[in-house]
Protein backbone atom coordinates (compact mmCIF):
# COMPACT_ATOMS: atom_id res chain seq x y z
CA UNK A 1 0.00 0.00 0.00
CA UNK A 2 1.59 3.27 -1.09
CA UNK A 3 0.99 6.38 0.99
CA UNK A 4 0.85 8.67 -2.05
CA UNK A 5 -1.78 6.77 -4.01
CA UNK A 6 -5.43 7.83 -4.20
CA UNK A 7 -8.28 8.08 -6.65
CA UNK A 8 -7.26 11.64 -7.45
CA UNK A 9 -3.64 10.65 -8.05
CA UNK A 10 -4.23 8.15 -10.85
CA UNK A 11 -2.76 9.66 -13.99
CA UNK A 12 -3.72 9.24 -17.64
CA UNK A 13 -1.46 6.24 -18.00
CA UNK A 14 -2.52 2.80 -19.32
CA UNK A 15 -5.37 1.54 -17.12
CA UNK A 16 -3.60 -1.29 -15.38
CA UNK A 17 -5.70 -3.31 -12.95
CA UNK A 18 -3.02 -2.98 -10.27
CA UNK A 19 -3.11 0.81 -10.50
CA UNK A 20 -6.88 0.88 -10.06
CA UNK A 21 -6.67 -1.69 -7.26
CA UNK A 22 -4.06 0.36 -5.36
CA UNK A 23 -6.10 3.53 -5.71
CA UNK A 24 -9.26 1.91 -4.39
CA UNK A 25 -7.38 0.07 -1.64
CA UNK A 26 -5.93 3.38 -0.45
CA UNK A 27 -9.31 5.08 -0.34
CA UNK A 28 -10.95 2.19 1.51
CA UNK A 29 -8.11 1.95 4.04
CA UNK A 30 -8.29 5.69 4.73
CA UNK A 31 -12.10 5.72 4.86
CA UNK A 32 -12.39 8.01 1.85
CA UNK A 33 -14.72 5.27 0.66
CA UNK A 34 -16.66 4.77 3.88
CA UNK A 35 -17.85 1.46 5.36
CA UNK A 36 -21.22 0.61 3.84
CA UNK A 37 -20.78 3.03 0.92
CA UNK A 38 -22.16 1.79 -2.38
CA UNK A 39 -19.65 1.30 -5.20
CA UNK A 40 -20.67 2.62 -8.60
CA UNK A 41 -18.47 1.48 -11.47
CA UNK A 42 -19.60 4.30 -13.72
CA UNK A 43 -18.54 6.89 -11.14
CA UNK A 44 -15.17 5.22 -10.62
CA UNK A 45 -14.60 4.97 -14.37
CA UNK A 46 -15.23 8.69 -14.69
CA UNK A 47 -12.97 9.57 -11.78
CA UNK A 48 -10.11 7.35 -12.92
CA UNK A 49 -10.63 8.03 -16.62
CA UNK A 50 -10.49 4.32 -17.49
CA UNK A 51 -12.91 1.80 -18.92
CA UNK A 52 -15.05 -0.39 -16.67
CA UNK A 53 -13.03 -3.53 -17.40
CA UNK A 54 -9.99 -2.81 -15.15
CA UNK A 55 -12.36 -1.44 -12.51
CA UNK A 56 -14.41 -4.63 -12.57
CA UNK A 57 -11.26 -6.75 -12.13
CA UNK A 58 -9.98 -4.54 -9.30
CA UNK A 59 -13.33 -4.67 -7.52
CA UNK A 60 -13.30 -8.47 -7.61
CA UNK A 61 -9.82 -8.49 -6.08
CA UNK A 62 -10.99 -6.16 -3.32
CA UNK A 63 -14.00 -8.39 -2.74
CA UNK A 64 -11.61 -11.33 -2.40
CA UNK A 65 -9.71 -9.32 0.26
CA UNK A 66 -12.98 -8.86 2.16
CA UNK A 67 -12.98 -5.10 1.68
CA UNK A 68 -16.01 -5.13 -0.61
CA UNK A 69 -19.16 -7.23 -0.39
CA UNK A 70 -22.31 -7.89 -2.37
CA UNK A 71 -25.09 -5.41 -1.84
CA UNK A 72 -28.12 -7.13 -3.35
CA UNK A 73 -29.26 -5.68 -6.65
CA UNK A 74 -27.18 -2.58 -5.98
CA UNK A 75 -23.93 -4.38 -6.77
CA UNK A 76 -21.11 -3.90 -4.28
CA UNK A 77 -20.53 -1.86 -1.17
CA UNK A 78 -17.56 -1.22 1.10
CA UNK A 79 -17.65 -3.90 3.79
CA UNK A 80 -18.83 -2.55 7.16
CA UNK A 81 -16.31 -2.73 10.00
CA UNK A 82 -17.28 -5.61 12.28
CA UNK A 83 -15.74 -6.00 15.76
CA UNK A 84 -16.00 -9.79 15.50
CA UNK A 85 -14.01 -9.83 12.25
CA UNK A 86 -11.35 -7.64 13.86
CA UNK A 87 -11.20 -10.00 16.83
CA UNK A 88 -10.54 -12.93 14.50
CA UNK A 89 -8.02 -10.92 12.49
CA UNK A 90 -5.98 -9.99 15.55
CA UNK A 91 -6.22 -13.59 16.78
CA UNK A 92 -4.66 -14.76 13.49
CA UNK A 93 -2.23 -11.86 13.40
CA UNK A 94 -0.72 -12.50 16.84
CA UNK A 95 1.46 -15.57 16.07
CA UNK A 96 2.43 -14.17 12.68
CA UNK A 97 3.72 -10.90 14.14
CA UNK A 98 5.45 -12.75 16.98
CA UNK A 99 7.26 -14.87 14.38
CA UNK A 100 8.28 -11.74 12.46
CA UNK A 101 9.75 -10.19 15.61
CA UNK A 102 11.62 -13.36 16.53
CA UNK A 103 13.02 -13.73 13.01
CA UNK A 104 14.06 -10.07 12.92
CA UNK A 105 15.80 -10.27 16.29
CA UNK A 106 17.53 -13.50 15.29
CA UNK A 107 18.85 -11.92 12.10
CA UNK A 108 20.23 -9.03 14.16
CA UNK A 109 21.80 -11.43 16.68
CA UNK A 110 23.37 -13.44 13.84
CA UNK A 111 24.62 -10.27 12.11
CA UNK A 112 22.58 -11.12 9.01
CA UNK A 113 20.43 -7.97 9.08
CA UNK A 114 21.89 -5.15 7.04
CA UNK A 115 22.20 -1.55 8.22
CA UNK A 116 19.48 -0.28 5.88
CA UNK A 117 16.91 -2.70 7.30
CA UNK A 118 17.74 -1.74 10.88
CA UNK A 119 17.74 1.95 10.07
CA UNK A 120 14.35 1.66 8.34
CA UNK A 121 12.83 0.29 11.57
CA UNK A 122 14.42 3.12 13.58
CA UNK A 123 13.16 5.77 11.15
CA UNK A 124 9.62 4.41 11.07
CA UNK A 125 9.55 4.30 14.88
CA UNK A 126 10.74 7.90 15.22
CA UNK A 127 8.39 9.09 12.47
CA UNK A 128 5.44 7.50 14.24
CA UNK A 129 6.43 8.91 17.62
CA UNK A 130 6.68 12.36 16.05
CA UNK A 131 3.16 11.99 14.60
CA UNK A 132 1.77 11.01 17.99
CA UNK A 133 3.49 13.90 19.79
CA UNK A 134 2.18 16.32 17.16
CA UNK A 135 -1.38 14.98 17.58
CA UNK A 136 -1.46 14.21 13.87
CA UNK A 137 -4.80 13.26 12.25
CA UNK A 138 -5.94 9.67 12.66
CA UNK A 139 -5.12 8.65 9.04
CA UNK A 140 -1.51 9.80 9.43
CA UNK A 141 -1.04 7.87 12.65
CA UNK A 142 -2.67 4.79 11.13
CA UNK A 143 -0.25 4.96 8.20
CA UNK A 144 2.67 5.34 10.63
CA UNK A 145 1.46 2.24 12.48
CA UNK A 146 1.37 0.31 9.22
CA UNK A 147 4.83 1.47 8.16
CA UNK A 148 6.35 0.59 11.53
CA UNK A 149 5.07 -2.97 11.27
CA UNK A 150 6.19 -3.21 7.64
CA UNK A 151 9.70 -2.29 8.80
CA UNK A 152 9.54 -5.20 11.25
CA UNK A 153 8.34 -7.61 8.54
CA UNK A 154 11.19 -6.58 6.24
CA UNK A 155 13.77 -6.92 8.98
CA UNK A 156 12.48 -10.46 9.57
CA UNK A 157 13.70 -11.44 6.10
CA UNK A 158 10.44 -13.32 5.46
CA UNK A 159 8.73 -11.72 2.47
CA UNK A 160 5.68 -13.96 2.81
CA UNK A 161 4.76 -12.36 6.15
CA UNK A 162 4.64 -8.91 4.55
CA UNK A 163 2.61 -10.26 1.62
CA UNK A 164 0.12 -11.94 3.95
CA UNK A 165 -0.30 -8.89 6.15
CA UNK A 166 -0.50 -6.21 3.45
CA UNK A 167 -4.12 -6.94 2.56
CA UNK A 168 -5.09 -7.21 6.23
CA UNK A 169 -3.68 -3.79 7.07
CA UNK A 170 -6.40 -2.03 5.09
CA UNK A 171 -8.90 -3.58 7.52
CA UNK A 172 -6.79 -2.60 10.52
CA UNK A 173 -6.17 0.96 9.37
CA UNK A 174 -9.79 1.83 8.77
CA UNK A 175 -10.69 0.41 12.20
CA UNK A 176 -7.93 2.52 13.78
CA UNK A 177 -9.16 5.63 11.97
CA UNK A 178 -12.76 4.97 13.02
CA UNK A 179 -11.88 4.64 16.72
CA UNK A 180 -8.78 6.86 17.09
CA UNK A 181 -8.51 6.28 20.85
CA UNK A 182 -5.75 8.65 21.93
CA UNK A 183 -4.91 6.87 25.20
CA UNK A 184 -4.40 3.59 23.38
CA UNK A 185 -2.25 5.30 20.75
CA UNK A 186 0.20 6.49 23.40
CA UNK A 187 0.43 3.00 24.90
CA UNK A 188 0.82 1.40 21.47
CA UNK A 189 3.79 3.57 20.55
CA UNK A 190 5.47 2.97 23.90
CA UNK A 191 5.14 -0.72 23.08
CA UNK A 192 6.52 -0.16 19.58
CA UNK A 193 9.61 1.47 21.09
CA UNK A 194 10.15 -1.45 23.48
CA UNK A 195 9.71 -3.97 20.66
CA UNK A 196 12.14 -2.15 18.37
CA UNK A 197 14.70 -1.98 21.18
CA UNK A 198 14.50 -5.75 21.76
CA UNK A 199 14.69 -6.53 18.06
CA UNK A 200 17.68 -4.26 17.47
CA UNK A 201 19.47 -5.80 20.48
CA UNK A 202 18.85 -9.27 19.06
CA UNK A 203 16.74 -10.36 22.02
CA UNK A 204 14.69 -13.05 20.29
CA UNK A 205 12.37 -14.38 23.00
CA UNK A 206 11.70 -10.99 24.55
CA UNK A 207 10.89 -9.41 21.17
CA UNK A 208 8.50 -12.23 20.32
CA UNK A 209 6.74 -12.05 23.69
CA UNK A 210 6.41 -8.27 23.57
CA UNK A 211 4.85 -8.35 20.10
CA UNK A 212 2.48 -11.12 21.12
CA UNK A 213 1.27 -9.11 24.12
CA UNK A 214 1.10 -5.93 22.02
CA UNK A 215 -1.12 -7.48 19.35
CA UNK A 216 -3.35 -9.12 21.94
CA UNK A 217 -3.81 -5.91 23.92
CA UNK A 218 -4.38 -3.79 20.81
CA UNK A 219 -6.94 -6.25 19.48
CA UNK A 220 -8.95 -6.26 22.70
CA UNK A 221 -8.85 -2.46 22.98
CA UNK A 222 -9.72 -1.92 19.32
CA UNK A 223 -12.74 -4.22 19.43
CA UNK A 224 -13.97 -2.53 22.60
CA UNK A 225 -13.70 0.94 21.04
CA UNK A 226 -15.32 -0.26 17.82
CA UNK A 227 -18.31 -1.59 19.72
CA UNK A 228 -18.64 1.75 21.50
CA UNK A 229 -18.40 3.75 18.27
CA UNK A 230 -20.80 1.53 16.34
CA UNK A 231 -23.32 1.71 19.19
CA UNK A 232 -23.58 5.48 18.85
CA UNK A 233 -26.80 6.76 17.19
CA UNK A 234 -24.92 8.17 14.18
CA UNK A 235 -23.73 4.66 13.29
CA UNK A 236 -27.09 2.91 13.65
Amino acid sequence: MESNTSLEAVEDSPPFIEQVFDALLFDIAFCKLEPGERIRQSVLASQLKVSRQPISHALQLLKHEGLLQDSGRQGLQVTPIEPEYMRLLFQARRPLEASAAALAAQRVADHRANDDECEFLRRMLVAGQDKVRAHAPAPEIAMAEFQCHVALYRLSGNTVIEQMMNGRWAHIMRALITTHAKADILVAWEEHAAIADCVLRGSVLEASELVSRHVQRCGIALCKHLEEVLAQPSHL
